[in-house]
């Protein structure tokens, strides 16, 4: 019959099978460090179940991991998983290869990684006491496939495995390791060079473009008329400097909180931990270093700055923690941020700045941050149409002429506030030459805070407004025309 072969089994071609490929997980099939991004969450959000975790350690990693992923399971929506990887694994499977994933990381974690992306045949993990890595992997993987198997690995501590196996995948292996692997005298099946990490993704961890908001501190210098001042300078420079490496910190701890969540976030995915260019631990480790550097910087200045320092960096690391997901206290929070860094200006000066001003400050960045978060709300509505809730916020998307409207009013009040300080304290004090040229700035602020909600509201707000006025051409003419009004007012 046509299409039947009239052939038995025992006739046919002896076609040998393809070799088993074992797969590891971490910074393999995943471009991230399982273990510690749950210790490092768990160590945030749950500081007693991360020290119960540590009081395994005596008992061995493997127990360590097992309390770990038990108060930390790992979520399958937040997975920066290697699409080259992936995709060169989907082709083996379809060609009939048997694939399996061998991980140190916990049972759990690997079974949870297997249903997300169903490409493996099994998946095994720690448990048990025994902690899958290295010579211990090994002796596992050469007693399950006596037959020989190929392993696809990414670090020194799988040379162990690939002195057993009949061939090697290299997932973004250091040159050293390649070396060692190609004396080895195996197969080399495919070489998946390192993801590199130069400076501009170091730049993006610590967001550089964000230090732009620290240019309030020198606001208090500026209005007082103390640029002239050597002292002075030095004073509010030295605190902007600190403040920059507090607020990269507090900016790298709250990636790591929030990687699972950036991950899954049209834009935050692209960031260095959530994609997995810069391994959380190591980002972390740069965080503290950071912010113990910028508190010293403050303790130079004087102690009121150095209390102002601390006040700043305990409610940052509240609002990343906890209040963010607070809907329209983490905007309370967020202008209440802006309104410290204008103080540590005053203080690092010792001059006295009129209420007004403070109050203007309040206002004013109340709105900006509202229309960062309604740009959020317009951008995920538009994206994802079926999408409500925004993960790990309290804002829907249904929520968009709620956040407009309060923004744009508040954005109202805060130009009101700014033409009584204009009205009332500067008038008065008789400093400037020419204070009507003070009514230009007013405008050109309300011009640019204005065109600011018109874009969030388009949905073409991409950063924070701050940070947005230095990339964007027509902003930084309006910045220019301000700079130029204000000059004549003090002439």
């Amino acid at each position: 019959m046509p299409g039947v072969s009239l052939h038995s089994d025992d006739s046919r071609p002896n076609v040998s099978k393809p070799t088993p490929l074992v797969v590891d997980l971490d910074r393999t099939f995943l471009r991230c460090d399982t273990l510690m991004e749950q210790f490092l969450g768990l160590l945030f959000r749950a500081p007693l179940a991360a020290f119960l975790a540590l009081l395994r350690l005596p008992s061995g990693r493997a127990a360590f991991k097992e309390e770990v992923a038990f108060y930390a399971p790992l979520s399958g929506d937040g997975l920066a998983v290697n699409e080259e990887l992936l995709e060169y694994l989907e082709a083996q499977r379809d060609v009939g290869r048997k694939l399996h994933l061998v991980t140190a990381a916990d049972q759990r974690v690997a079974d949870v990684v297997a249903d997300k992306f169903g490409v493996f045949h099994s998946a095994v993990g720690s448990s048990g006491g025994r902690n899958l890595k290295g010579p211990a992997k090994r002796d596992y993987l050469v007693e399950t496939f006596p037959d020989g198997f190929a392993y696809a690995g990414d670090s020194r501590a799988d040379i162990p495995v690939w002195e057993s196996a009949g061939g090697a995948v290299l997932v973004g292996v250091g040159e050293s390791v390649r070396q060692s692997v190609g004396k080895m005298g195996i197969d080399i099946e495919k070489d998946f060079p390192r993801q590199k990490t130069g400076i501009k993704t170091w730049l993006r961890l610590v967001r550089a473009h964000q230090w732009s908001k620290n240019l309030i501190i020198f606001v208090p210098l500026v209005l007082s008329q103390l640029y002239t001042s050597p002292p002075a300078i030095l004073a509010a420079l030295i605190s902007f400097l600190g403040m920059c490496l507090v607020a990269s910190g507090t900016y790298i701890v709250n990636d790591v909180v929030d990687v699972e969540a950036d991950r899954q976030h049209p834009t935050k995915q692209f960031r260095p931990i959530a994609s997995g260019a810069i391994d959380a631990g190591l980002a972390f480790i740069l965080a503290m270093v950071l912010i113990v550097a910028g508190l010293l910087a403050a303790l130079l200045v004087n102690l009121a700055v150095a209390g102002a320092f601390l006040l700043y960096l305990v409610t940052t690391l509240a609002y990343s923690f906890w209040l963010k997901r607070l809907a329209m206290i983490d905007i309370f929070i967020l202008a209440s941020l802006y309104t410290v860094r204008l103080t540590i200006g005053i203080y690092a000066i010792g001059v006295v700045v009129s209420v007004w001003l403070l109050m203007f400050s309040f206002f004013f960045f109340f709105s900006l941050s509202l229309a960062k978060r309604h740009a959020e709300l317009v951008m995920t509505a538009i994206r994802k149409p079926g999408q409500i809730e925004i993960k790990n916020r309290g804002y829907r998307t249904t929520d968009a002429p709620f956040t407009l409207a309060m923004g744009v009013a508040t954005n109202s009040v805060a130009m009101l506030v700014l033409g009584l300080y204009v009205a009332n304290d500067i008038y008065p004090a008789e400093n400037y030459g020419d204070p009507r040229m003070l009514w230009g700035v007013v405008g050109m602020i309300m011009l640019w805070s204005t065109r600011i909600w018109l874009l969030s509201h388009r949905g073409e707000l991409d950063d924070d407004p701050v940070a947005f006025a230095l990339k964007d051409r027509v902003s930084l003419v309006i910045g220019g025309v301000t700079a130029l009004l204000f000059a004549c007012s003090v002439v």
